[in-house]
């Protein structure tokens, strides 16, 4: 009997070191390049969060609405519009709280690039791919830079044969904030004169 539980006992320590040293994610989600979150967004704009508000809804999930402050429309902004609402699911009331793993989250004060869909009236816009529709702008070295948010995701893309595979994303690292916007607003243009023709 004794033998059995040092049996177990290393292979429960192996197990445990191997968990310890996997990375940890909380939802697969499949992956999206930056034509496919052009494709499926209604909006896309360079903003700054102003304002972040939970509220539980009648099934007793929580969700949040972020206001952000439109400061370059890329696609898709009514004319005259300043700014737009973004919900996201989880959020924290009192000492409820609930977090959805691969759900963007906003800090008041923080500029973004937003890629949505909805229709921005009755109801929020949600961000497209989960997080994979929320890049992070950051000064570096006198430069702006964005970095798409990838917290609480693995994402996976299916392969030419059909299996399935990590993914980097649509921005698998930082890139010039200017630069990232002239690619994004190529593919708009693509897309729009593609439509017409």
């Amino acid at each position: 009997m004794l033998r059995f539980k040092s049996i177990y006992g290393l292979m429960g320590a192996l197990l445990a070191s191997f968990l310890a040293a996997s990375p940890a994610y909380g939802s697969i989600v499949q992956a999206l390049d930056l034509d496919d979150l052009v494709e499926q967004s209604d909006q896309i704009l360079l903003g700054r969060v102003v304002f972040s508000e939970s509220f539980q809804r009648a099934n007793g999930t929580l969700g949040t609405w972020h206001r952000i402050v439109i400061e370059r429309d890329v696609r898709g902004s009514a004319s005259g519009e300043q700014e737009v609402i973004v919900e996201t699911l989880g959020g924290q009331l009192g000492d409820i709280g609930m977090r959805v793993e691969g759900e963007p989250s906003f800090s008041v004060g923080e500029r973004v690039v937003v890629f949505v869909r909805g229709d921005g009236g009755y109801a929020a816009f949600r961000p497209v791919g989960m997080g994979q529709g929320v890049m992070r702008v950051r000064m570096e070295e006198g430069v702006e830079t964005v970095r798409q948010t990838r917290e609480g995701m693995m994402l996976m893309r299916r392969n030419t044969k059909g299996r399935l595979e990590r993914s980097a994303g649509a921005l698998p690292k930082k890139e010039r904030l200017d630069t990232f916007l002239s690619r994004v607003r190529s593919i708009v243009e693509q897309r729009v004169s593609g439509v017409s023709e």
